[in-house]
C-alpha cells in the first residue's frame, strides 16, 4: 500500500468484468493526484477477474486486491469496501466506468476549500452506442439545514452521480452498513447529505457505461436477491425503505431524537411520493400499458410522451 499520508482511497467493487476492470483501474492509477490507495473487492467472480486484480496488486504498491469467499451481492460488497477505507476521503468507481485524469485532484480541491462539504462530484458522461451523452442533472445540495438537504434530494430527480463522487469518510461512517434494499444507493446518499453539503464541479468528469446491474429495477432485484414485489413496485418500496432508514435504522440520524427522526422519516417518504407521482403510477399500470395485446394502441401515446419529455 501507499504511504500513510494518502488522503483518498478509491474503492472498486467488481464482479465478472475482467475486460472493463482494467480500464477502470488504469484510469485511477493515471490520476494527476497520485498519492492515493486503491482497494478492489471482487465479489467471487468466476471469470479472469482474480488474475487481473492480482496482477495490478503486484505491479503497483498502491493497489490491494481482495476476493470475497462467495458472492455477497452488490450492496454488501459496497458496504465492505466503505467500511475498510482508512483515509480522509473515499471514491467509489464501478468496474465498467473510468475517470478523467484530473477527477480526484479537482474534486479534492473543491472539498478542501469548504469543510462543510460531504460530497463533491464531477459531471457524468454516459456512453451508449458509441455516443457520449451528458448527464442533464447534477447534484447541488447547499442548504444549511441537514433535513432540508435530505428532503430536496429525495424529492428531486434521482441519479447515482453522488454515489460515485468524492465522499468525506466521516460523513460516510454513520451511514453504514448500507441496507440491501431497493434504492439502497439513494438511501445511503440521503444519510451522507444529512451530514454535509454536496456540490458538483464542471471542471472534471466521470465516464459511465449504460446498462449493467442497475439497468432496471427488475435487474437490481435479481442481482441483489430482493423480492418480486420490490421489483414490481420499486418507488413505493424505496419510499418505505427511506422512511424506515431515517425513522429507525440508520445511525446517521441519531442526533435528531426519536420524535424528530420519525417526523423526518415520514417527510422523506412523502418527498419521494410527491416528487415521483408518475413513477408510482407507472409501477402499477405500466405493465398493462405495454402488454403485447394493448401495446399497438398505447405505443403512439408513449412515443408522444417521450418526445415531449426527453430523458
Amino acid at each position: 500500500m501507499s504511504a500513510p499520508s494518502s488522503r483518498v482511497t478509491v474503492l472498486v467493487p467488481t464482479y465478472n468484468r475482467a475486460a472493463t476492470l482494467r480500464r477502470a483501474i488504469d484510469s485511477v492509477l493515471a490520476q494527476t493526484h497520485r498519492d492515493l490507495k486503491v482497494l478492489i473487492s471482487d465479489n467471487a467472480s468466476p471469470d479472469d477477474t482474480p488474475a487481473v486484480g492480482e496482477a495490478y496488486e503486484r505491479a503497483d504498491p498502491r493497489v490491494r486486491y481482495v476476493r470475497q469467499p462467495h458472492n455477497i451481492t452488490p450492496v454488501p460488497n459496497f458496504s465492505w469496501l466503505l467500511s475498510h477505507a482508512d483515509t480522509e476521503f473515499v471514491l467509489m468507481v464501478a468496474d465498467d466506468d473510468w475517470l478523467a485524469p484530473d477527477y480526484v485532484e479537482r474534486c479534492l480541491a473543491v472539498m478542501d476549500a469548504d469543510p462543510t462539504l460531504a460530497i463533491v462530484t464531477g459531471v457524468n458522461y454516459y456512453d451508449a452506442d458509441d455516443a457520449r451523452h451528458h448527464l442533464a442533472r447534477n447534484l447541488d445540495l447547499t442548504e444549511s439545514s441537514s433535513s432540508l438537504r435530505v428532503l430536496r434530494y429525495l424529492r428531486g430527480r434521482w441519479s447515482s452521480t453522488a454515489f460515485y463522487g468524492l465522499l468525506r469518510t466521516s460523513a460516510v461512517r454513520p451511514a453504514l452498513p448500507i441496507s440491501n434494499v431497493m434504492g439502497a444507493d439513494w438511501i445511503f446518499i440521503a444519510a451522507v447529505v444529512f451530514a454535509g453539503r454536496a456540490v458538483t464541479t464542471s471542471e472534471t468528469h466521470l465516464n459511465r457505461e449504460q446498462g449493467g446491474a442497475s439497468a432496471s429495477f427488475k435487474r437490481i432485484a435479481e442481482v441483489s436477491n430482493l423480492s418480486a414485489r420490490a421489483a414490481r413496485h420499486p418507488h413505493a418500496a424505496i419510499a418505505f425503505n427511506q422512511f424506515r432508514d431515517i425513522a429507525f435504522s440508520s445511525a446517521a440520524y441519531a442526533r435528531l431524537g426519536p420524535i424528530r427522526r420519525f417526523a423526518l422519516g415520514l417527510a422523506g417518504g412523502g418527498a419521494i411520493v410527491a416528487g415521483h407521482p408518475l413513477d408510482l403510477v407507472w409501477d402499477t399500470f405500466g405493465p398493462l400499458i405495454v402488454h403485447r395485446r394493448v401495446k399497438r394502441f398505447t405505443q403512439p401515446l408513449l412515443d408522444r410522451w417521450r418526445a415531449r419529455h426527453p430523458a
